[in-house]
Order: C-alpha cells, then structure tokens, then sequence
C-alpha cells in the first residue's frame, strides 16, 4: 500500500523513508529547475546521485540516458522530485528494468506541481517522435509519496492554472468514466470540492493553504484516473501540445467544456460543480480559465482550429477515447469544435 507524507517540509522525512527500505544510496531525478546541493541535508547518511530531466515531453533518448545514469550504480533508491514529466521520466526507468527482468528500486515521488496526479497512478505518458505512448505497470506506483506544499511555493500564476486545471479534468473525467467505481467517484468528487475552493485562490492569493490543499485535490485525483484512467478532452489533447506546444494542462483544459456538450453527464457530476446543466458546466469552466488567464478558443492559442481539425481528429487517442461515456462521433466533435473553440 503506497504511504503519503504530507505537509511543509515533509520532504525532509523522504531520506528516512529510503533508510528504513533498507537503501544506502539515492538516484534522484528533478527538473530543470529544481535545485538538489551535492549533499542535501534531508538525504544524509546515504550516496547521492542525481539526473536532471530536460525539456517538456518525456522521450526515448532521455529514458536511455536516465537508465544508463541509474544503473552504473545498481541498488540505488529512486527518488523523483518535479512535475509530471520528471515522475513519468523516473517510471519509463523503472519500466525499463521490469522489461529487462532487472531489480526495481524503492521509489519514492515527490510531485512539484498540483497538477499531474503522476506520483498515485501505475502508468506513465510518454513520446515516441509525436505519438503519445502510454506504459502500465503495477512496479510504477511509488512506494511512497510526499506532498509537501513548500516544493509548490515557487510556481507561477501561469503554471498554477495550467496544472490546476489539469486537476479538474482528471477529476471531471475519472467521474464520468465508463469504468467509474463508487471508490473512483469518491476520490474524484473530493477533488472537485476542493479545486472548486482553492483553485482560483491558489493562482491569485497563493497561501500555503491553498498550495496544500490544491497539492491534495491533484493527488485524489490522480488516484481516481488511476482506476478509470481518462477520456475525451485528454485524447483530443495530446495532438496540440505535441504539435503546437500547448501545455498539457492547457491543451486539455481547452476541450473540458466542450464534452459536457458532447457527454451530456448527469445531475450528480453537475451538482458537484454546482450548476444546473451542462451548459452552465460549459460557461462556469471556461469563465474559470479566464479568470485564471488561460485561453478558452484555439485563436487565442494562435492556431487555425480550420486547417487543423481534420488531422486533430485524425490522431485523436484511441485508447483514451474508448472510456468516454459516449463513442467517438467524428461528425459531431468537429461541429462542437467549431462552434465553442
């Protein structure tokens, strides 16, 4: 069963929980921007190496350098410290091993935005050229994760809206879902309560509260994608951050409204939102984007949604799609696409 550490400087309880799996060394794999000192006081008494993952995506090339880094030192905890690509880096190694029938590491995530959800689910997405790939395996899960809200202090407006919005697709989606579980709606409605209290919050009056408890809403929610894995907005996502560079939490954010159309949910997912239809579901997330400074058209992205759509829903992930409550309607995608974005 995975532990959760949470709190402010619950980071420092990380080097602990690798001594107590009975590690004597740490690979640790941040992002480009997170600063790790040759010997942090919170990994003492144990050897220290460290990768920094570079660039957006996760790819094939970097999975190799990573596994290569990891392994000239076999027996190394692994802890990963950063957004989602820098969790989904540390779990394409950790896939790679399982693959070669190599020994899997005492993994640990620490998540540095409240957005992905990657540090509470068994999968990892990954890029293979500008096709999205996803891996899946139960050794993916961290053993233990920690929610310290201090490794989210530093985010920007910007960066807390795009992540925090990807929270509410996760959640949105996960509830929705074909594969929906009483445990699943569970965990995706107390997400929802609580992006719908601090989001905002955490983008304009970011105090440490809201920082905790947005860190909390990404990570029930990642636990529900983590049964029911995600639907529409997500598979129509993937095609404008690889090809247009939009943001992931953009990207799917984007689509969100649109599917209340397109799905037609219920009154439960509506009155969780506290709205009285999807309509209003439609008009409430798209004001939110824009309170929140996101764009809520493909203009405002500066993309031509007319030359583009054909090959949108020509790469729409299938995968992702086959959980929507209702089947892939090329037809009606593309009015709805028209008329809202």
């Amino acid at each position: 069963m995975q532990q959760v550490i949470r709190g402010e400087n619950s980071l420092l309880q990380a080097g602990e929980a690798i001594r107590k799996a009975g590690c004597t060394s740490v690979f640790v794999i941040t992002g480009e921007h997170f600063h790790l000192y040759e010997q942090p006081v919170f990994l003492e008494k144990l050897s220290v190496r460290s990768y920094k993952k570079r660039g957006t995506n996760v790819e094939e090339q970097e999975i190799l350098s990573a596994l290569a880094a990891f392994n000239d030192e076999p027996g190394a905890a692994l802890l990963a410290i950063g957004g989602g690509s820098v969790i989904d880096l540390a779990k394409a190694v950790i896939y790679k091993q399982v693959q070669s029938s190599l020994s899997i590491p005492f993994f640990i995530a620490a998540p540095t935005t409240a957005g992905s959800g990657s540090e509470a689910t068994h999968f990892a997405v990954v890029y293979q050229g500008k096709k999205k790939i996803s891996l899946a395996h139960p050794q993916l899960l961290p053993q233990v994760v920690v929610l310290d809200p201090e490794l989210t202090y530093s985010l920007s407006a910007y960066q807390t809206a795009v992540s925090g919005m990807d929270v509410l697709a996760q959640a949105v989606e996960s509830y929705w879902n074909k594969n929906a579980t009483a445990g699943s709606k569970d965990y995706a409605s107390h997400a929802i309560h609580l992006w719908r209290e601090n989001f905002l919050k955490a983008v304009h009056f970011p105090s440490g509260e809201a920082r905790e408890k947005m860190l909390l809403a990404a990570h029930l929610a990642g636990k529900a994608i983590n049964i029911t894995r995600t639907t529409g907005p997500h598979a129509l996502s993937y095609f404008l951050t690889a090809n247009h560079h939009v943001p992931h939490g953009q990207a799917v954010a984007l689509f969100l409204p649109l599917f209340f159309i397109y799905n037609s949910p219920g009154n439960e997912l509506c009155s969780l939102l506290e709205v009285s239809g999807p309509p209003a579901a439609k008009e409430m997330i798209r004001q939110v984007m824009r309170d929140a400074g996101l764009k809520t058209t493909m203009a405002e992205l500066g993309i031509n949604k007319t030359t583009i759509i054909d090959a949108l829903l020509d790469e729409v992930n299938e995968e992702r799609f086959a959980n929507n409550p209702v089947a892939f309607d090329r037809d009606r995608l593309k009015e709805l696409i028209m008329q809202y974005l």
